[in-house]
């Protein structure tokens, strides 16, 4: 059985959003409304960082912007 290259190289977490489809995420956040009061972190933002905080270990937003030395206001 022959292993597939498709993925040589690339690392998890490419691998986990070339599987999530943008149109995809905008048709769900559509549907329930969720970027209705978004300014500048939308829906595919926020699936990013969550999918790196989890790959990661962290255990909030706060702790991947801490340790990612971004600013984050309370």
């Amino acid at each position: 059985m022959r292993k597939s290259t498709n993925f040589i190289g690339q690392p998890i977490l490419n691998q986990l959003l070339f599987f999530v489809k943008h149109v995809n995420i905008n048709k769900i956040a559509n549907k329930h409304d969720a970027e209705r009061y978004v300014k500048k972190f939308g829906t595919r933002k926020h699936l990013i960082v969550m999918l790196f905080g989890v790959i990661e270990g962290y255990h909030s937003i706060r702790e991947v912007a801490h340790q990612q030395n971004l600013v984050f206001i309370p």
